[in-house]
């Protein structure tokens, strides 16, 4: 074989690596590409899912005040007194009651979708998430009380009556909008099978007018430890007063 046709094959080997090399590059630096694209697809994720929770926080945090409050009253003066308070105002005791723990649902189902189709989880938001999963386990615990018992998928099913989303035209944009007290109260009036939900509130009043309110401290409290977590600095809760109740002192106060 001549120097010269050694030399052909030479260079022919080098340039079939060469494109061999420069192929395996190209597959090695798509690959990378592919994977730090979804990376930053996967941070971005989960910041949308932080957000779109933290988008809830004010209106949560507020109803979970408002909850607390009531309870708070019930416990203070009792059934009795809370009826004498709102005599003259027909069912408003119980209707509003029922409402509170219905709007609170109502966004806790929100910020439940708000988040549905992300797997983002941040630090906070976690704490976040743990705290609620505490009211809401205290809420459907039954081994002490069917008063104020709404098992999970109950407080599940009434945030999905209360909840609907606002689309803003010509965007991908949805706000979460839970129903306020008029339009509760219209159902709750005059609509048998939207009142059965809220059946466990007659029985806890009852209980609360002979003097059975341990349950409603428990929720009190796991919803002021809720509210400490979403408003810290009592941005959106100003004006309520947040003390745990502690029924060794004979608690009492007016919110």
């Amino acid at each position: 074989m001549s120097t010269e046709s050694l030399l052909t094959i030479i260079a022919l080997l080098l340039s079939v690596a060469s494109v061999v090399v420069t192929g395996l590059f190209s597959v090695r630096t798509q690959r990378l590409s592919h994977e730090l694209e979804a990376e930053r697809e996967q941070r971005a994720e989960e910041q949308s899912a932080i957000k779109a929770a933290e988008r809830v926080y004010e209106p949560l945090a507020q109803a979970a005040a408002e909850l607390q409050s009531r309870i708070f009253n019930l416990v203070e003066t009792g059934w009795i007194g809370t009826q004498k308070r709102y005599a003259s105002h027909g069912d408003y005791a119980v209707a509003s009651t029922a409402f509170l723990f219905a709007h609170y649902f109502g966004w806790i189902e929100a910020r439940r979708q708000a988040v549905l189709s992300s797997s983002g989880e941040g630090g906070r938001d976690l704490s976040v998430q743990r705290l609620i999963d505490d009211v809401l386990k205290t809420l459907r615990r039954s081994e002490d009380s069917e008063g104020f018992l709404f098992f999970t998928t109950e407080q599940r099913a009434i945030g999905e009556l209360m909840l609907t989303w606002d689309s803003i035209p010509e965007t991908q944009v949805r706000l979460p909008r839970v129903a306020g007290y008029a339009a509760f109260v219209r159902r709750y009036r005059h609509e048998e099978e939207f009142r059965a939900w809220f059946t466990s509130i007659d029985t806890g009043l009852d209980l609360v007018s002979k003097g059975d309110v341990q349950r409603l401290a428990d929720i009190q409290r796991a919803l002021v430890a809720l509210i400490d977590e979403l408003d810290p600095k009592r941005k959106y809760t100003a004006g309520y007063a947040l003390e745990p109740i502690d029924l060794t002192d004979g608690a009492g106060r007016s919110a």
